[in-house]
């Protein structure tokens, strides 16, 4: 069994031969590889270039063999440049100011037209890389409309941004709704023209919101999402969700229209698999710490995540959230040998 037939077959909540392992925010910043090439490109180049996205999103798995999936090299915050807001990096995220007035303004997006970067990433990757699963990607309209209502990520939690959603529903719903259309669009294509075998998307701030808000802000614009999405792709792929944060929102998030369900480092992954796993495919959790000190106590952590998981079909490996640049490449060596028995 490939690396592809296992990642899908998983997802499908079809037997493996072992079990499927990738990391989210593999390809980035922990890797020196991508350090060195950092300091020569900005990162709007190295995302829009295909030669330099391809060759970013391609480091981790010609470092670490053994992942099964690579997940393309690009950013939640993609579709706003073709909306009107630039976008900056470095030291934080900078973004133009948003007014709710300038919705009548936004332009009709298409994902070919506006922002095809990850679909021609992934179908560059595609030519060579037949045997290895592709993903693509997307973040959720509420946590991408957090960044473009606080103008980057000064607003620590987004109190301020929250209160002006809460004070101002009709446009905020308007508003998420638009970027819906934007988000379902940018996936589809990933898919059309990229040739992804899943795609994920992240609701990184969807946890900030009570029960009563997420049903009134976040799952409408998210479900909104995945109609587009299911609507324009032309071939069923699954669809996997992550927020951060989020137990006390999971029986909303299952009622989606979603094929796998990504889990936070404080879920409980055994629960979850006991109750859900029948119906619906679950990746995670490993605390991204455990990245960070020996890599002994990594793959004792990693073994524990994997007795939490497990022997039934639907299961897939990952971190409870992704890499940060102090990730230690010895310990996720170290937790790849104990996933993949290697």
């Amino acid at each position: 069994m490939n690396s592809r037939d296992r990642i899908v077959s998983a997802l499908n909540l079809e037997p493996v031969d072992r079990t499927p392992v990738w990391f989210m925010r593999q390809a980035g910043r922990h890797l020196p590889e991508y350090r060195k090439l950092a300091q020569n490109h900005s990162f709007w180049d190295r995302c829009k270039d295909i030669d330099l996205c391809t060759k970013i999103t391609l480091q981790p798995i010609e470092r670490y063999k053994k992942i099964d999936a690579a997940i393309i090299f690009s950013d939640i915050l993609t579709p706003l440049p073709a909306l009107g807001y630039e976008v900056e990096y470095g030291g934080g995220i900078r973004i133009d100011d948003f007014n709710f007035t300038d919705l009548d303004d936004w332009p009709e997006f298409s994902a070919r037209k506006h922002a095809p970067w990850a679909a021609n990433g992934l179908k560059a990757i595609g030519e060579d890389n037949d045997e290895i699963a592709r993903l693509g990607f997307a973040g959720c309209p509420w946590t991408t409309a957090m960044y473009l209502i606080a103008g980057g990520t000064g607003d620590k939690e987004f109190h301020q941004t929250r209160a002006k959603v809460f004070s101002n529903p009709d446009e905020s719903n308007r508003l998420l709704m638009k970027m819906a259309e934007a988000v379902g669009s940018l996936l589809a294509d990933q898919v059309n023209y990229g040739g992804a075998d899943a795609v994920q998307i992240f609701d990184t701030w969807a946890g900030l919101l009570s029960v009563e808000d997420y049903q009134k802000f976040g799952k409408p614009a998210t479900s909104r999402t995945i109609e587009v999405f299911r609507t324009k792709s032309t071939r069923e792929v699954p669809l996997i969700h992550y927020a951060k944060g989020s137990s006390h929102l999971h029986e909303q998030i299952r009622e989606l229209d979603i094929d796998a369900i990504s889990l936070d480092w404080r879920d409980d992954l055994k629960a979850n698999r006991l109750k859900f796993g029948k119906d619906l495919a679950i990746q995670g959790n490993l605390d991204p710490s455990r990245m960070h000190g020996s890599s002994e106590a990594a793959r004792q952590a990693a073994r524990t995540v994997l007795s939490n998981a497990g022997k039934d079909p639907g299961y897939i490996f990952n971190l409870g959230h992704g890499f940060a640049p102090e990730a230690k490449i010895e310990c996720v060596e170290a937790v790849l040998r104990e996933v993949t028995g290697v």
